[in-house]
């Protein structure tokens, strides 16, 4: 006798206890509460591929997890783009409370505008005041787009320098969005609450943020790539040093010209 599966179709003998072709289960009952409540404790705890099991190899083996991933061992792991999106989203959530949700009247929180005489230089002093604080907000409220903007040109940096490597620079990509989801966490879950509660100043909090960061990127790609002595550490920092360094510049310099232009009236 042979059973349908009835995820993809698939004809397997009745004795099967999952598809052979998709690995759905053959025995089926009807949904309930119970049901999707331990799928989505599965899909977070899984012992092959769970969030949390991935988060614990992230502190424990960091750039080994990427490898093992990039070489086959995808079940294994939770996906790559899967976990970066979701970082994504908490740290947005979390990165927002206690933002303010509209813009403040620029003329109060700036006064010395208000003596600007000349009404053409106020008028592009206000404007420019009002972009600063759209920025502000936009770097706020939708930075997992910026992390998501970092990503591609770190993951350039880091095959740039490892061109010899045997990674191309999809698999750096890859191993980025590990990397920086991970980062992200301990920004979201760690250092912004500890400044929410110690009313540290953001800035502060971004200093430290990028110290981590920095450490840690030296020590992933240091296990990432398999690297042994102390000099290829060195690398491993220098590169990383290089590639926070060109992506702040970089978001920098477009954060400044929109501040300054407003791209000449391109965005408001």
């Amino acid at each position: 006798m042979e059973s349908i599966c009835k995820n993809c179709e698939t004809n397997y003998s009745e004795n099967y206890n999952y598809c052979p072709n998709c690995s759905q289960k053959s025995a089926l009952h009807r949904l309930s509460f119970h049901d999707v409540l331990h799928e989505g404790i599965h899909y977070f705890t899984h012992a092959d591929k769970g969030l949390f099991q991935l988060i614990r190899d992230l502190v424990k083996k960091r750039g080994v997890v990427a490898r093992e991933y990039i070489e086959g061992k995808r079940k294994k792991y939770f996906p790559p783009l899967s976990f970066f999106l979701l970082i994504a989203t908490i740290f947005v959530f979390i990165s927002t409370l206690g933002e303010p949700k509209e813009t403040s009247d620029v003329l109060k929180t700036h006064p010395e505008l208000t003596k600007i005489i000349d009404p053409a230089k106020k008028l592009a002093a206000i404007n420019m005041y009002e972009r600063g604080e759209k920025v502000m907000h936009f770097t706020t409220k939708y930075s997992n787009l910026m992390a998501m903007c970092s990503l591609p040109l770190t993951a350039f940096v880091f095959w740039l320098f490892y061109r010899k490597a045997k990674y191309n620079y999809v698999e750096h990509l890859v191993a980025g969005m590990y990397m920086i989801g991970f980062c992200l966490l301990m920004y979201a879950l760690i250092i912004l609450p500890l400044s929410y509660i110690f009313n540290f100043s953001k800035n502060y909090a971004i200093s430290f943020f990028f110290i981590v960061q920095l450490i840690y990127f030296a020590v992933y790609y240091f296990g990432f790539l398999g690297k042994k002595t102390k000099l290829q550490f060195s690398k491993a920092l220098v590169v990383s040093i290089v590639s926070l360094i060109i992506w702040a510049a970089f978001s920098a310099t477009l954060i400044r010209f929109y501040i300054t232009t407003g791209f000449w009236g391109l965005m408001h």
